[in-house]
């Protein structure tokens, strides 16, 4: 799982608080990033979200990054800092104009309900965040490069 490899690496004071996401019967994970925001994956909302067990509103989705900012009062959180991506988890960048965004190959092995996972550098900043895996090689996934400016923008709402 993305989240546990990732920040093991962490020190906890540098750690996203990382919630579960559910609408409906899709699953995912989302990360704090301030008092009563949360950032997941959009593809996974539906009419009633919930994260944590608390109901949850939509404030901005943005399909073609497949990300969604909730406000869920009650959660609280400190905000991952920006960074950018490298180590040994991370394969390459990908350019494909079938996603349209930046994207990330990580060499790690994700399951369902895995999307909205911050990917963090060892230091803690992010630089993704985890949207689906590959159907043909079980030990890659793929992340939303955070360190786009479209993306850091989005997040950093």
């Amino acid at each position: 799982m993305v989240a546990a490899v990732a920040m093991a690496l962490v020190p906890a004071s540098s750690r996203p608080r990382v919630v579960s996401v559910r609408a409906g019967a899709d699953v995912a994970k989302g990360f704090v990033v301030r008092d009563g925001r949360v950032v997941t994956v959009a593809h996974v909302l539906g009419p009633r979200v919930r994260v944590d067990g608390r109901p949850a509103t939509v404030l901005r989705r943005d399909d073609r990054l497949d990300l969604a900012l909730l406000s869920v009062p009650g959660v609280t959180g400190t905000a991952p800092r920006p960074g950018r991506a490298g180590g040994r988890h991370l394969h390459a960048r990908v350019d494909d104009s079938a996603w349209r965004r930046p994207v990330l190959e990580l060499q790690r092995d994700v399951r369902p309900g895995d999307s909205g996972t911050p990917v963090l550098s060892p230091t803690g900043r992010l630089v993704g965040v985890v949207f689906a895996r590959s159907r043909e090689r079980p030990d890659v996934a793929y992340a939303v490069d955070a360190s786009d400016p479209s993306v850091a923008d989005f997040v950093g709402r």
